[in-house]
C-alpha cells in the first residue's frame, strides 16, 4: 500500500524565520537588488535587538523576481496580500501583490520578500512615487549584511504610527540617525502627512521647502 505525505498549508501565523545572517547567506549570490528590511534592518543598524521579531524581511527588486525560484530550487513561494497563494514558475508575478512569503516543504513560513520599484536609476516610494531617490541611496551595510536605509525602512513604518513594534522600532533608531537622515524623514512625513506624531522627536529639522522629488540625504 502506497501512503501520501501531503504539504499542509501552513497558518498565516506559524512562522519559523530564518535569523538576518542566514537570509543573508541564502541571497548571497544573488544576481539581483536585494537588502534585510523590516524591524531586523533597524537593529542591525542601531546595533542591538530592541524586541522579538516574528518574521525576517528580505527587500527584492520587483525587476529581479524572474530570478527567484532558480536561486532557490526547492523553496515554495507564494503570492501574499490578505490571503497566500503558490506562485509557480514560469508564471507572471502580479502587479499589484507587492509581499511573498516562503517556506520549504514541511516547514512553517521562513521569510518574507518585500517587492520594490526601481526604474533605470532611481528607487520608487510605493505609496508616493514624488519619493525616491538613486538605486545605490536605498541600501546601507551593517554586520556584513546589506540593509534598507533605516530612513527609508522607518517612512515605511510611518503609516501606522501607533502601533507598538513601529513606534518601538522609530525610538530606537531615533538616536542613531544623522542630521541628514532626520532631515530627509521630516520633509517626507511632512509631504505625506502635514502633520505626523513622529515630527516633534525629529526636532522639526525636517521643516524646509520640499521639492517635486526627495532624495534620500547621505549621513
Amino acid at each position: 500500500m502506497c501512503h501520501f505525505v501531503t504539504d499542509s498549508l501552513p497558518e498565516l501565523n506559524d512562522w519559523n524565520p530564518l535569523s538576518p545572517t542566514e537570509a543573508g547567506t541564502l541571497f548571497r549570490s544573488f544576481p539581483g537588488v536585494w537588502c534585510i528590511a523590516g524591524g531586523w534592518a533597524i537593529d542591525l543598524f542601531a546595533g542591538g535587538q530592541s524586541r522579538p521579531h516574528v518574521d525576517v524581511d528580505v527587500q527584492i527588486d520587483r525587476n529581479a523576481l524572474p530570478l527567484l525560484h532558480r536561486h532557490l530550487p526547492g523553496w515554495l513561494l507564494y503570492a501574499a496580500d490578505g490571503d497566500v497563494t503558490l506562485w509557480k514558475e514560469g508564471t507572471s508575478f502580479p502587479d499589484n501583490v507587492h509581499d511573498i512569503w516562503c517556506r520549504r516543504p514541511g516547514h512553517r513560513w521562513e521569510f518574507q520578500l518585500m517587492v520594490v520599484e526601481f526604474n533605470d536609476r532611481e528607487w520608487m516610494f510605493r505609496r508616493d512615487d514624488r519619493i525616491r531617490g538613486p538605486r545605490d541611496s536605498m541600501i546601507e551595510w551593517a554586520d556584513g549584511l546589506p540593509i534598507l536605509a533605516p530612513e527609508i525602512q522607518i517612512l515605511y513604518k510611518s503609516k501606522l504610527p501607533n502601533r507598538p513594534k513601529d513606534k518601538r522600532d522609530f525610538r530606537h533608531v531615533l538616536p542613531h540617525l544623522t542630521t541628514g537622515k532626520r532631515q530627509w524623514l521630516a520633509a517626507c512625513l511632512i509631504l505625506l502627512y502635514g502633520e505626523h506624531p513622529w515630527l516633534p522627536m525629529l526636532d522639526d529639522t525636517g521643516r524646509h521647502e520640499v521639492g517635486a522629488d526627495i532624495a534620500p540625504i547621505g549621513s
